[in-house]
């Protein structure tokens, strides 16, 4: 007995690895989607525009990955300006001394497994920050984490929009993360893009 045809797969670059998709309808076009994340995978790479510079804010509690990400960001040209954080709070507590000097952020990059704030409660904190200071756009978040994308990350995702995520454990050589960085900071900063969840 033959099996129907295998379910499509494409390269998400936040997973980091092939994915399965689905169809979305948006107002005037078929998206195809990501199955974890949600990630719009149909644009083409020569499409995908060249990201603002600015400053990007990294909170990661491994130093050697905060390093790296924080060079790769200023060589690749991602960001003219790094803030890098080494957990939660004093995330939190260097958006408040900017946002006091009325200094923009362009994005913020966030481990989720940290301690003693993960990433979600940071970000939830970093949007309550922004209402406190009266910011009418939210910044951009990426989620940074070590595992394939859960419902539960989708939720995270969800209430912290705008928000983004992005696997630094698969497909992760300096060379590999740069590229798929570029890809998603065009989606951010580009296309207006939010993943969505499956249907």
């Amino acid at each position: 007995m033959s099996e129907g045809p295998s379910p499509p797969t494409h390269y998400c670059p936040s997973c980091g690895e092939p994915v399965f998709t689905y169809s979305a309808q948006a107002a005037d076009r078929a998206e195809i989607r990501c199955g974890y994340c949600g990630l719009l995978l149909e644009v083409a790479e020569s499409a995908v525009p060249t990201p603002p510079t600015g400053c990007v804010v990294v909170v990661d509690d491994d130093n050697l990955f905060r390093t790296l990400l924080a060079d790769l960001l200023t060589q690749q040209g991602l960001a003219a300006e790094v803030l890098a954080c080494d957990s939660g709070p004093a995330f939190l507590t260097q958006l408040t001394q900017r946002f006091r000097q009325e200094k923009p952020i362009r994005l913020a990059i966030l481990d989720i497994l940290m301690t003693p704030l993960d990433g979600v409660a940071s970000a939830l904190a970093f949007r309550a920050l922004e209402r406190g200071f009266d910011r009418h756009r939210a910044v951009p978040i990426l989620f940074f984490s070590g595992v394939r994308a859960t419902e539960a990350l989708r939720k995270h995702l969800s209430l912290c929009a705008p928000a983004y995520y992005l696997n630094k454990g698969s497909d992760a050589t300096p060379e590999r993360l740069a590229e798929r960085m570029r890809h998603i900071f065009g989606r951010i900063f580009g296309g207006g893009d939010h993943p969505r969840s499956p249907a």
